[in-house]
């Protein structure tokens, strides 16, 4: 039940429904906890490791999850808020392929104000992020 590969990181996401664990994983996935009762609730795999991981907002304040991945990337995935856990929408990636991204895992991530985040990767880089689209949520 639980991952089966190292966990990289832990997040609380508190809603009206209840507060959930968020965990991610080397093994490409990202598992929803109920944090009253220890509960698997929803399991979604991104196809490659999960390295970094953090809460943000859009910029109508709807929940957005980033992920930092193994190859670089970054993905941005819509939180769902529904009656029995959170579920996520992906909007968007983030990669070398396009001439952003990192070269290599993307060690940390984090939210910052008015819709920006922050990337650090093992490239030495730390790039600064503005969402400024209507991902029509």
């Amino acid at each position: 039940i639980g991952h089966t590969g190292a966990v990289t990181e832990l997040l609380l996401f508190e809603s009206p429904h209840g507060n959930y664990v968020l965990s991610s994983s080397l093994d490409g996935a990202v598992k929803v906890w109920d944090a009253s009762n220890g509960t698997l609730t929803c399991s979604e795999s991104h196809g490659e490791g999960v390295v970094s991981m953090a809460l943000s907002h859009d910029l109508k304040g709807n929940p957005l999850l980033l992920l930092g991945l193994v190859s670089g990337s970054i993905m941005i995935r819509s939180v769902l808020q529904t009656a029995n856990a959170p579920a996520f929408c992906p909007l968007l990636k983030l990669s070398q392929k396009y001439s952003c991204g990192h070269d290599g895992p993307v060690r940390s991530i984090r939210s910052g104000p008015s819709s920006t985040f922050y990337s650090g990767g093992e490239d030495g880089k730390v790039n600064v992020w503005q969402l400024t689209g209507d991902f029509g949520i």
